[in-house]
């Protein structure tokens, strides 16, 4: 089975409940956006392992080969909005 983007959505709603997520990718490779209120206080590298951790078993099955991962916060995410 070949994973895509709402796939990986799908997969991962579940874990962030209250998230917005948006994903999109080009064969096995990913980009995955993240908009969680849990991510409030946690450092870069502390969201994406959250995310990361969740992705752990399909980049191990080979489904995913590259998952570029951005994970913010609602007001971060109001900001980048804000600025386009």
């Amino acid at each position: 089975m070949s994973m895509n983007a709402d796939d990986l959505i799908a997969f991962l709603q579940p874990h962030f409940p209250d998230a917005f997520i948006q994903a999109a990718n080009q064969g096995n490779k990913f980009d995955v956006r993240v908009v969680d209120a849990s991510f409030e206080g946690k450092r870069l590298v502390q969201r994406q392992q959250a995310v990361y951790g969740l992705v752990g078993d399909i980049i191990a099955s080979g489904e995913i080969h590259a998952l570029n991962i951005q994970a913010l916060t609602p007001q971060e995410w109001e900001q980048m909005q804000a600025n386009q």
